[in-house]
């Protein structure tokens, strides 16, 4: 395989040490859900300072053995524009020297969990590397099931957030990271009962502290709160999102855009 089909091929193929392991290609739902998580998130960072804004990523390759090439791309990853320094990093994601992004985003369609889980032990949140991890879990649709009058799809879509620190803090000896919270939302229970869990905004909330996208940023940490949401959240409205600064993502958003991209049929 030549330079230019590998990078032609990079989205849909793993290339590895002259093997080609083929992936699944990206989905409609699959693509509007890191593109809205982005969006939601970077929201809290439209009025930051140069120094204290947070850079997207993307599907940017993460290296994690530089001399065997072995690497891993989430869906979207970001990094504290406070660790881009001209200085190279003491543990480089890349070979130019960067950093790692502090925040992954990965979305699992017809991935399993079971592999998402794989990537996130054995590469993203071993140390000195990411300090969370977020999942969205899409569940299958292949019955297409719809609410008779609504036309609602009925489909189960699950968050899950890793973090290293909120592991290590409860059990320091920790070797293996298990998700800290997991958050159904969507339309439907694990069985496949049609649910009511989340049928508007402000219902299911995934929060991401200050700590944790800051995290290995020179003190003192920027510290803020921020609801991400297309329908504003006016204070003292009760229950407030976020217990620590940080950011709140409003997964009815998320959720509404996944079921638009899955058309009207």
């Amino acid at each position: 395989m030549t330079r230019v089909e590998k990078i032609k091929a990079r989205k849909y193929f793993d290339y590895r040490n002259g093997t080609i392991t083929i992936i699944e290609l990206p989905t409609g739902p699959h693509e509007v859900t890191h593109t809205r998580f982005s969006r939601q998130f970077l929201s809290a960072f439209s009025n930051a300072t140069r120094q204290d804004d947070v850079e997207n990523w993307g599907a940017k390759s993460l290296f994690t053995n530089l001399p065997t090439n072995e690497r891993e791309e989430p869906d979207a990853c970001f990094v504290p524009k406070r660790l881009l320094t001209q200085n190279p990093a003491l543990n480089p994601c890349d070979r130019d020297g960067n950093p790692w992004p502090t925040i992954i985003f990965e979305v699992a369609s017809s991935e399993t969990l079971a592999h998402v889980r794989r990537k996130i032990n054995d590469y993203w949140l071993r140390p000195n590397r990411c300090e969370d991890v977020i999942v969205i879990k899409i569940g299958n649709w292949r019955t297409r099931r719809r609410n008779g009058t609504t036309r609602r799809p009925l489909r189960r879509l699950r968050c899950l957030k890793f973090c290293r620190a909120e592991t290590l803090r409860q059990n320091p000896n920790a070797t293996t990271f298990d998700p800290i919270e997991e958050i159904e939302f969507g339309s439907v229970f694990a069985n496949g009962r049609e649910s009511d869990f989340c049928t508007g905004p402000h219902m299911k909330w995934l929060t991401i502290d200050c700590d944790c996208i800051f995290n290995g940023c020179p003190q003192p940490l920027p510290s803020f709160y921020h609801i991400a949401s297309s329908r504003p959240f006016m204070i003292p409205q009760f229950p407030y999102p976020l217990v620590n600064p940080g950011v709140a993502i409003d997964l009815f958003d998320l959720q509404e855009a996944i079921f638009d991209a899955m058309g009207p049929n």
